[in-house]
């Protein structure tokens, strides 16, 4: 019985910071969730919201910067029907962005030249 009572206090929780979250201004959201740099693409369900920036180099040597929030605005549909973001509401890739989000990128650095 205490598992599902923690469960249900885990899941208010959650609730309660996303609603917090929520009511913040770009700027305030900014200075909490500051530009990472990762090895890959990715977007996950509970990162939205954050207006995160994230910057990742492709397999073509480019340098990505894009904005979480908008890209998974666009990507959401799609998403919605693969049995990887049913399951863990999670999606990555370690070789590019997707063709259909490249035109979100916020900026495209070619580190080659």
């Amino acid at each position: 019985m205490k598992l599902i009572n923690n469960n249900n206090n885990n899941n208010m929780n959650k609730s309660k910071l996303n609603n917090a979250i929520s009511k913040l201004s770009k700027s305030e959201l900014a200075d909490i969730f500051p530009p990472i740099t990762r090895n890959n693409f990715v977007v996950r369900e509970n990162w939205f919201g954050r207006n995160q920036i994230i910057t990742f180099v492709n397999n073509k040597g480019q340098q990505i910067t894009y904005n979480h929030d908008e890209v998974l605005k666009v990507m959401l549909p799609k998403l919605k029907l693969m049995p990887c973001w049913i399951k863990r509401k999670y999606w990555s890739q370690s070789t590019d962005m997707p063709s259909n989000v490249r035109d979100v990128v916020i900026e495209r650095v070619d580190l080659t030249k």
